[in-house]
This record gives structure tokens, C-alpha cells and sequence, in this order.
């Protein structure tokens, strides 16, 4: 056999596979309170984008991507670790699934709020604009007298 082959066939408790599983549970771990922490943000109506949560998100989501490709690529593997950190990884998976499921929803409400308030501001805009401008609907003009001036009977 090559050394290649003998290293995929590393026996379950080796140390290294054991070491590096403990580190994608630990990963998983972190992604999970963060997550959890921009969940509460959300859920108090505080902008989760401009927090430091977002920034190390972000950087979670990197080494989690690496990790994945590395898993692709069969540099690292799984089933190179003990049997407890095996049966470990997809029970948080499964807690990450379901923090990341909540956080979408979160996410969602947060961005129909901030429609909300464009969609309020953007009508009172356009409000304003109609009660100011000179030409009306046909395209003609026509004088815009201030309110002020009406009631205190000077013509403009």
C-alpha cells in the first residue's frame, strides 16, 4: 500500500481527524452564536448590517467555505474521526440549520420593514412634490400660492 492510501486509512480515533473535526464543530459552534446574537438584534429592530456581528459573520461564512471545499476536495474528511465527534457534527449541524432558518426569517421582516419605510417616505415625497409643483396634470401651469400669504390676504 502508499503512504497516500495508508493516511486515508487512518484509523477513527486518530488525533488529527479528531483535531480537525473539533474544529469544524468549533466553527459550527461560533457561526451558531453569532448567528444567534444577530437574531436577537433583528428581533429588537436594531440594524444587524451595521454591527460587528455581520462583519464576523461574514468572516464565519469564509472558513466555512473552506472548510467545505476541503471536504470536497477529500482533504479533510470526516470519517477520519472518533465515532463521538462524528455523531457531534451533524447534531449541530442540525441546531446551525435551525438558527440560520430563523435568522432568514428575521432577516425577511427586517427588509419588509425598511420597504415599509422607504415606501412611506418615497409617498410623502412624491406628496409634497405634487402639492409644490408649478404644472398641473395637463401640463400647463399655474400659480402656487403659499399658504401663509392666503391667510393673511396678501396676493402673490
Amino acid at each position: 500500500m502508499s503512504n497516500a492510501h495508508n493516511a486515508t486509512m487512518a484509523p477513527a480515533n486518530a488525533p488529527n481527524g479528531d483535531a480537525a473535526a473539533r474544529a469544524l464543530v468549533a466553527l459550527v459552534d461560533e457561526f451558531i452564536a453569532v448567528v444567534q446574537e444577530e437574531n436577537a438584534m433583528l428581533a429588537r429592530g436594531l440594524p444587524a448590517s451595521l454591527s460587528s456581528v455581520a462583519q464576523r459573520k461574514a468572516e464565519l461564512a469564509d472558513a466555512f467555505d473552506l472548510l467545505v471545499k476541503a471536504a470536497v476536495s477529500r482533504s479533510f474528511r470526516l470519517d477520519t474521526a472518533s465515532e463521538p465527534v462524528r455523531k457531534l457534527f451533524p447534531e449541530r449541524l442540525r441546531v446551525f440549520q435551525r438558527t440560520m432558518n430563523e435568522n432568514i426569517a428575521h432577516l425577511e421582516a427586517a427588509m419588509e420593514a425598511s420597504r415599509r419605510r422607504i415606501d412611506a417616505v418615497m409617498s410623502a415625497i412624491r406628496g409634497e412634490m405634487v402639492d409644490a409643483a408649478p404644472y398641473g396634470a395637463n401640463g400647463k401651469t399655474y400659480q402656487v400660492a403659499c399658504h401663509t400669504a392666503i391667510q393673511s390676504g396678501l396676493s402673490i
